[in-house]
């Protein structure tokens, strides 16, 4: 009702560009799960390899990590063939980087990683973290489940915050599940957080 300058018009603009993809993203994982409560989103399994899958993502991934000031780096690799659905999979590599990168202070480091043996492909996703408190990981895989208000504070120093809804890690375990897998989560609060999908 008052008149701006341009920047002040950009900004706003920006601003709301970025909430809307914000809320398109939990729109997305809504409908997903609720999919997935109903049996209505298929498996659409074929051939992949898992080391390459984790290293699309990771690429991808790295943008972020960048605009962060995070360090993404990838570990042991191992080729891992999996019958599993490529999309989903890549999904869920996402969604573990995603969450390590955002709880990762600036020049901190996350890796990935995949190692096989004969019956067995594990993927990992480590962090130096702000960590999780040993009271809070029993629930991380509830939906909606926010955590320690600490840990959102400190995303909002870095401009990221209120990006979710609490629904990456079940949406990740759902993905897991789905596939015949276990997701694990190793943490301490202060000492990074460790993530295996095997």
């Amino acid at each position: 009702q008052r008149p701006r300058e341009a920047a002040a018009y950009v900004e706003a603009l920006h601003a709301i560009e970025r909430e809307t993809e914000r809320l398109g993203r939990i729109v997305e994982d809504l409908l997903m799960l609720a999919r997935a409560d109903a049996g209505e989103r298929p498996i659409e399994r074929q051939r992949v390899f898992l080391d390459d899958v984790a290293l699309d993502a990771a690429e991808a991934a790295r943008a972020i990590a960048d605009r962060r000031f995070v360090r993404l780096e990838v570990d042991r690799f191992e080729e891992a063939a999996i019958d599993a659905d490529p999309s989903l999979v890549r999904q869920r590599v996402m969604i573990l980087l995603d969450n390590a990168i955002k709880f990762t202070p600036a020049n901190g480091i996350v890796r990935v990683g995949v190692e096989a043996t004969s019956s067995v492909a594990t993927l990992s996703v480590t962090d130096t973290g702000v960590g999780i408190p040993s009271g809070q990981l029993p629930h991380v895989f509830e939906r909606f489940y926010r955590g320690d208000p600490a840990r959102t504070r400190a995303d909002a120093r870095d401009g990221a915050a209120s990006e979710g809804a609490g629904l990456g890690l079940s949406i990740a375990r759902w993905i897991a599940e789905e596939h015949g897998a276990a997701l694990k989560i190793e943490s301490q609060s202060g000492q990074g957080t460790r993530v295996m999908v095997q």
